[in-house]
């Protein structure tokens, strides 16, 4: 049972600094609950020249009963039940086991506080056994735990490594902390941290994030909930990060580091704030590495959203750049937030940034320099239609990316007077012009050009548009392109031909078109080309190329006939050139 507990419900061998810390903290408290005055501190004993360490407090101690029932029992604790038990970080009864990860024995010399100079020394073994001994000497209330690491953990109990663990696990507790070497004590700790003092400065949290987390942080702010008896600082990330990027937070417990990953308590559009938070009344899970997923926590995340919010609020009235700033650095998450609160979204919009075919756009400048304002929430459409639509005065929102297509509609519903319309390629394509319809030229290239290309399940169009340095675009929709793969699984002998070839719509609109620019050069010339095979190689390329600037899927018989039309046409063009120098 002790291997089982020590050694697999700890993720790291250093918690039993963090536990060892815990038990003094608790042990002062309980002594604080007689005395309010009395102030405790603990001094950890690191011996240089024999491998071993000594984590001593002053705290109420234990009696030889206690010690029979508490340190010989697991699951056994003091704590609970206790009056005090809310005051207290640890409850369960199984902490001290974490020191049988780094040593094979555990001396605990302790006296009570109800008992005149009498102290108990017990010594228990990684295999459950353990004795109990008075002690001769006398010895002042409080509690003394004595380790020697195993071999392969002599390390931890180094000087330099011993201080770093203390001060990450308890950087932040309320109590003096002193390291004792020899004749030297020094404290580590005896001030509050910044975080934790009402009295800092924005400039003191900011160098406090900058020296947890190496980062220069763009902004920070004070932050608590009730639930959960709450209160730190958040500080903004001056970089993007990925949506599902690591979320490191620092998280105490009464003051005691308890994790780094609480992914549970913060909203999931918050990632871009790193949170160091201190909670009084959530519970932890028995390792004491995360935090109970129960009501009190829910309450908890509700009123920590809130805090996030109240802070952007602030920020539109206090500090329009720092928050204009946030919003183009953290526009992701700040979508994701301004689609689940309208208030938010009227305090900030005119902020938040979006790709449009005329780059990146503002929603202030979008309806200020608009009349109407387009969108595809496709990304391959956008591909399409960005060149086509500025050509014609339109500002077409990529609304592809996440988020982005549920704020548009957000936005049609809270600002009803913004003309937002969706569009598609089919809009773009039928806002050309159409040519001379009794140009017998462009009616038969369009009948040639739709001849070549129905093995390709497209039709051709000849329309004006611009610009005109563009010879064709693709034009298909999502159901278009559905048609097509339907009808190459058709014509690719599919034993499911027949069944597949149900499942193609028939209307005009469905087809993908290959739209020729009536105004371009080549397009010109190719309407006066009398030779076939040329003509043929021509649309072929034109075809393949269209799907490539589009950004389409070419597949193989495409590529095929992209590279044979190349082929072709350097045969010819070799062959003219031998006939014009007689070679």
């Amino acid at each position: 049972m002790i291997e089982l507990l020590s050694e697999h419900i700890y993720s790291s061998p250093n918690v039993f600094v963090r536990e060892l810390l815990q038990n003094g903290i608790d042990a002062i408290t309980a002594r604080r609950s007689i005395d309010e005055s009395f102030s405790g501190e603990i001094n950890v004993y690191v011996n240089e020249q024999q491998p071993g360490v000594i984590f001593e407090d002053n705290g109420i101690g234990l009696s030889e009963d206690e010690v029979h029932k508490f340190l010989s029992v697991i699951g056994q604790s003091s704590k609970r039940d206790d009056i005090l038990e809310k005051d207290y970080i640890g409850k369960f009864g199984i902490g001290l086991l974490s020191c049988f990860v780094v040593s094979n024995e555990i001396t605990v010399e302790t006296r009570s506080l109800y008992r005149k100079h009498q102290g108990i020394r017990w010594r228990g073994k990684a295999d459950g056994t353990y004795t109990i001994e008075k002690l001769e000497e006398k010895m002042l209330p409080g509690t003394k735990i004595i380790l020697h690491p195993k071999k392969e953990w002599k390390l931890l109990f180094e000087k330099d490594e011993l201080k770093k663990n203390i001060l990450y696990f308890g950087s932040a507790l309320p109590i003096k902390i002193n390291m004792i070497t020899g004749d030297e004590k020094k404290a580590l700790v005896e001030s509050v941290p910044a975080w934790l003092n009402p009295d800092s400065t924005k400039e003191e949290l900011l160098q406090y994030g900058k020296q947890t987390f190496n980062i220069d942080f763009m902004d920070t702010f004070r932050m608590s909930s009730a639930a959960g008896e709450i209160e730190g600082a958040g500080f903004i990330m001056p970089y993007k990060i990925q949506f599902t990027g690591s979320k490191e937070h620092k998280i105490y417990l009464k003051k005691m580091f308890l994790c780094e990953q609480a992914g549970n308590l913060f909203p999931e559009w918050a990632s871009f704030v790193k949170c160091v938070i201190n909670t009084n009344s959530l519970s932890p899970t028995a390792s004491r590495e995360s935090l109970m997923d129960n009501g009190d926590l829910k309450a908890a995340k509700k009123e920590l959203n809130s805090a996030f919010k109240d802070y952007l609020r602030l920020l539109s009235i206090s500090n329009t750049d720092i928050l204009e700033n946030i919003i183009n650095t953290h526009h992701l998450y700040i979508k994701a937030l301004a689609t689940e609160d309208s208030e938010l979204l009227k305090l900030f919009v005119d902020y938040i940034p979006f790709e449009t075919n005329k780059g990146m756009m503002n929603f202030r400048s979008l309806k200020t320099y608009n009349d109407e304002i387009f969108f595809t929430p496709s990304m391959d459409d956008f591909r399409q239609i960005r060149r086509i639509a500025g050509s014609q005065g339109k500002t077409v929102i990529n609304a592809a990316y996440s988020f982005e297509h549920d704020l548009i509609r957000k936005i049609s519903i809270v600002f009803p007077s913004v003309r937002i319309t969706k569009i598609t390629p089919q809009d773009v394509l039928s806002n050309f012009g159409e040519t001379v319809t009794n140009d017998r030229k462009f009616t038969v290239f369009e009948q040639k050009a739709n001849e070549i290309l129905k093995s390709c399940y497209c039709k051709a169009k000849i329309k004006k548009f611009e610009p005109e340095d563009t010879p064709a675009i693709y034009v298909a929709n999502d159901e278009a392109l559905n048609n097509k793969n339907i009808s190459n699984l058709v014509n690719a002998s599919n034993p499911f031909a027949s069944t597949l070839h149900g499942f193609i719509k028939k209307k005009e609109e469905l087809t993908p078109t290959l739209c020729f620019n009536r105004d371009n050069t080549l397009i010109n010339d190719l309407t006066d080309l009398d030779d076939d095979t040329m003509f043929e190689a021509v649309i072929n390329i034109l075809y393949v190329q269209s799907l490539m600037l589009g950004n389409y899927p070419v597949n193989k018989k495409e590529m095929t006939m992209f590279n044979d039309s190349i082929y072709k046409l350097l045969i010819m063009g070799i062959s003219n050139f031998s006939q014009k120098f007689d070679f």
